[in-house]
């Protein structure tokens, strides 16, 4: 066996990345089912981690068992988790300003968070103001997010991820682009961010899978987020060639993974 992929088959977790790792534009890859199968018939733990917070934990989970894929709840973690975990440790709570979508909006309530209504937010005295992955944006939650980061209330995003896949070679724009906005809009004001590829994640993926880092693989497609987050905390960085990242995106970043392969179904003989 290569070196390299000795490093996979020596971890104890896998984590996978979802967009553009295990489906494309909701469509799975036919391989994702037999390799995430193996990953539990081997023993591993294994792990789903997406920084999409546009849906809800439960969303999620449902979307899991529709496609076919294993779907216990502790195998989910997301960048709404680290958002949550990050805001109650730091008594940023309960009550918040959350731009996100309708389903967000419900899963941080399910959290106990209390998610402040525009009018009530610029009244009052909100704890946090958190971004997340917005689809239903509107020029008024625009307008109070950077009233209320110009007050210097805590300002949190769920990720920076700057566009989200939704086919191949086609994307749409993501919270990184509305951080950029709100950076430029504030002058220069940017939020804690808690989701791939920052230690708060990396806390959230050890503690879920009781082991540290270096016995975790974590696999995706996404240089920025998934390979600098396995790179700068020593987990096994596996790229895989079927979402964003392309060859020549790979020689020319800073982002090295251990591992490159095209697709996951490439790493089945190391489980």
């Amino acid at each position: 066996m290569n070196h390299k992929f000795e490093l996979f088959s020596q971890c104890e977790a896998v984590v996978c990345d979802l967009d553009g790792t295990l489906y494309l534009d909701n469509i799975p890859f036919s391989y994702s089912f037999d390799f995430l199968e193996k990953i539990l018939a081997s023993g591993r733990k294994l792990f789903y981690f997406t920084n999409n917070s546009s849906r809800s934990r439960e969303t999620y989970i449902e979307k899991l068992k529709k496609i076919g894929f294993p779907s216990k709840d502790e195998y989910l973690i997301t960048s709404t988790d680290c958002a949550d975990s990050y805001l109650k440790r730091h008594s940023l709570f309960p009550d918040i300003y959350l731009v996100g979508n309708r389903d967000l909006v419900k899963d941080f309530e399910n959290r106990d968070f209390n998610c402040l209504s525009d009018k009530d937010a610029l009244n009052g005295q909100p704890a946090a103001v958190v971004l997340g992955f917005d689809t239903e944006l509107t020029y008024q939650k625009i307008n109070t997010c950077y009233d209320l980061i110009l007050r210097d209330i805590p300002y949190i995003a769920t990720h920076a991820d700057l566009l989200c896949p939704v086919a191949k070679g086609t994307f749409k724009p993501d919270v990184g682009s509305f951080i950029s906005m709100f950076e430029t809009a504030t002058g220069g004001k940017t939020p804690k961010v808690v989701g791939k590829p920052n230690k708060e994640a990396v806390e959230a993926i050890s503690e879920r899978a009781e082991c540290p880092p270096q016995k975790i693989a974590f696999v995706g497609d996404r240089l920025y987020t998934d390979i600098r987050m396995a790179q700068n905390f020593n987990m096994t960085g596996v790229l895989v060639l079927s979402g964003e990242t392309t060859r020549e995106m790979l020689a020319q970043s800073p982002d090295q993974p251990k591992i490159v392969v095209n697709n996951v179904a490439e790493l089945m003989d190391s489980l």
